[in-house]
């Protein structure tokens, strides 16, 4: 059968090119080299407990949000269910030195508040800097709907870092850790991340931060069920080896390493850039654009411990919202609600452990640099994700320890990784049991991800969490190449996060059948929910 077009990966950015491209009449297959699609962000499953890998929450699932709007033009209205993520605290801050501690809470208006109630000598450059944060996003096209394709400017966008926009507010000390701790959400210091970037990635958050009922794996569930209504082929298990080329220099289909071939006029890569070029001849793409994509810098790599936990159901967990008094609203359960996500239940529906719907984030000690993945593995910032603990007693949790790229190359043969990787386990197991004294006692160590399961999982060259990084003067690069039909997509091209794969699904499929009819389209579906 020969295909319109084929894509390479199956992660939320391939999926959502392709069930673009299906919805534009195009007959598209996908390939991935893994045995099921999206491993990372469909988590696992070992003993009974579900982890979530690569998903954790994610902001603009509220209705009308960004991310609900984007996944209704996938076709997956009524598919999937929202949690909502703890009101008064979804990320809690601790900086455990000075006993500093800041939640998150959900909405703007209640996010000014707490921080001027915390910090009321800055409540003006607060509630400005707040105001220049989301006036950046009505810039963004793809992420605001105001905001016309024409405005995609990338001196614009790369025109500040994020550092520069807080030096010029006067940000200092706890405060200016708060608004640049989610930093570690996209893997990038302040100096690099452009602030428009930063913006839209945070934004979402601090409008409405949530999950999916049954998390990561719900969402990949949801997504290849929308493939087989559209009549996409995915092909697991398949990776490939070669991108074909016509006599004529254009795009012919594809060869595997397991020698299935697919015949196709036209190719989207979604992996690694680097890994993207080896699929190609070396004279196909200029040799500038070559030495361009090999010299991207990488996010930091990641070691990613999962844990067992057993938590009693209860009401508030012990590190409280700034702004909670007594309320457990924000950890209750969920109904239906129109358009097939889930608002928030009554206190009666409330079935959730006390620590569900947060998030947690421990400082390194006052003076170091916050995102020093240099610091001792006891020192530096670490998260911890709560998403899976809904209503079982036993849970899974994920903690995500950042760590500089090529560790794993150091440590020897497989005794000595896996001596490496228990030692991590350990010392990230102990370290929230001291930190989080309510929940230590039963926290036991599941398994350990390093950058060497990222490398082999993402085709990461160095292992990195997040791929390609996102900087100040550095530009990445855009869908359309120089090659007749061949297109990229991934979080490279756009942002982090499952809402940069799918907006970059959107900014490559609208290079293949027109931005406008995108932008009708999902103009459509908006008023279609008004």
């Amino acid at each position: 059968m020969r295909y319109d077009y084929v894509v390479i990966g199956a992660g939320v950015s391939g999926i959502s090119s392709a069930l673009l491209l299906a919805r534009f009449g195009r007959r598209v297959a996908i390939l991935e080299q893994a045995a099921r699609p999206a491993p990372l962000i469909g988590g696992f499953e070992r003993d009974g407990v579900y982890y979530d890998g690569g998903f954790h929450y994610a902001g603009g699932l509220e209705k009308g949000g960004v991310l609900d709007c984007n996944l209704r033009l996938l076709g997956l209205a009524g598919e999937l269910s929202r949690l909502e993520l703890a009101k008064s605290g979804y990320d809690t801050v601790i900086q455990p030195e000075s006993s500093f501690t800041f939640s998150f809470p959900q909405g703007y208006a209640a996010l000014q508040t707490a921080l001027s109630h915390k910090f009321p000598a800055q409540s003006a450059i607060i509630a400005d800097y707040l105001e220049d944060l989301r006036a950046a996003t009505r810039k963004l096209p793809y992420y605001h709907e105001a905001a016309p394709l024409s405005s995609l400017n990338l001196a614009e966008i790369h025109g500040q870092s994020l550092k520069q926009v807080l030096d010029k507010s006067g940000f200092a000390g706890d405060l200016r850790n708060l608004l640049e701790v989610h930093g570690l959400l996209y893997g990038a210091r302040p100096e690099e991340i452009p602030f428009a970037i930063h913006a839209g990635v945070v934004d979402g958050y601090y409008r409405s931060a949530a999950t999916f009922k049954g998390g990561g794996r719900a969402l990949v569930k949801t997504l290849v069920k929308a493939l087989d209504r559209s009549g996409v082929d995915l092909f697991c298990r398949h990776q490939v080896s070669e991108i074909v080329l016509s006599p004529a220099g254009k795009i012919a289909g594809v060869n595997c390493a397991d020698g299935r071939c697919l015949q196709a006029s036209g190719c989207i890569a979604t992996l690694h850039p680097q890994a993207m070029l080896k699929l190609l001849p070396d004279t196909v793409l200029r040799p500038v654009y070559r030495r361009r994509l090999n010299g991207l810098a990488e996010t930091p790599s990641a070691d990613i411990v999962f844990m067992r936990c057993e938590l009693k159901r209860g009401s508030a967990p012990g590190v409280r919202g700034e702004l909670e008094r007594g309320s457990t609203s924000g950890l209750c359960g969920a109904r239906r609600g129109r358009g097939g996500l889930v608002k928030p239940a009554g206190e009666k529906a409330c079935r959730r452990h006390k620590f569900a719907g947060r998030n947690f984030f421990f400082l390194p000690p006052r003076g170091e640099v916050l995102l020093d993945f240099k610091l001792p593995q006891d020192k530096r910032l670490l998260y911890l994700n709560f998403s899976a603990a809904n209503a079982t007693e036993i849970c899974g949790l994920t903690a995500i320890l950042p760590a500089l790229s090529g560790v794993d190359e150091k440590t020897g043969g497989s005794d000595a990784y896996a001596e490496r990787k228990a030692y991590i386990g350990e010392l990230v197991r102990q370290r929230i049991a001291n930190l989080l004294p309510e929940i230590g006692a039963k926290l036991t160590v599941a398994g350990v991800a390093t950058g060497k399961t990222l490398k082999r999982i993402n085709l990461s060259p160095k292992g990195s969490l997040y791929g390609v990084k996102h900087k100040v003067g550095q530009f990445n690069p855009v869908p359309k190449t120089r090659l007749e039909n061949f297109f990229l997509a991934g979080q490279a091209i756009a942002a982090p996060g499952v809402l940069g794969a799918i907006t970059s699904a959107l900014m490559t499929v609208g290079e293949i059948v027109g931005h406008e009819k995108i932008q009708a389209l999902r103009h459509e579906v908006i008023c279609d929910d008004e």
